[in-house]
């Protein structure tokens, strides 16, 4: 998982992208031409994709002729509470509008979601805010692809060891 968001600019990473881009006037398939990648993959990224490989967006960022940084930050703390995760999360349900009552009335569908296509913070505050047993039954899930359902086992079954 990576963040998708440049924090001094508060921009995600896919909309600088996608404005960089358009400040062109260029398509996605003469920037995907530029950059030596496809046109889904950048539709992708410019639609809030953020599993970015950093080889692509350096090819990314050299068609577009700016530069690339990658910076380590400290994490924001979240509180918790249902209103501050629907927000976090909501721009991942784009197929229809997350409900307040969605969080507990379909944890697994929203964990889903989440898990396969959140960012980190995304999905850290959803597993804080429903717990590692409610992630691993999402990640059991038939929507859930087989590296995402892995990875999270792996993870959940080192942090069970852990305490």
């Amino acid at each position: 998982m990576c963040d998708n968001k440049n924090r001094e600019l508060g921009q995600p990473i896919g909309a600088r992208i996608r404005s960089l881009r358009t400040a062109r006037d260029w398509s996605l398939a003469e920037l995907a031409k530029r950059a030596g990648t496809s046109a889904p993959t950048l539709h992708r990224y410019e639609s809030g994709w953020d599993r970015f490989e950093l080889a692509t967006l350096r090819k990314i960022a050299s068609a577009l002729g700016v530069l690339l940084e990658v910076n380590f930050v400290e994490e924001s703390v979240s509180t918790g509470a249902p209103a501050d995760l629907r927000a976090l999360i909501a721009p991942l349900f784009w197929d229809r509008e997350l409900r307040p009552a969605d969080l507990d009335q379909y944890p697994d569908w929203v964990l889903e979601r989440v898990l396969m296509f959140g960012s980190r913070d995304q999905v850290s505050a959803a597993r804080k805010y429903f717990g590692d047993e409610a992630v691993a039954k999402a990640a059991g899930r038939r929507g859930v692809d087989p590296k995402t359902r892995n990875y999270w086992n792996t993870i959940l079954e080192g942090a069970a060891g852990a305490s």
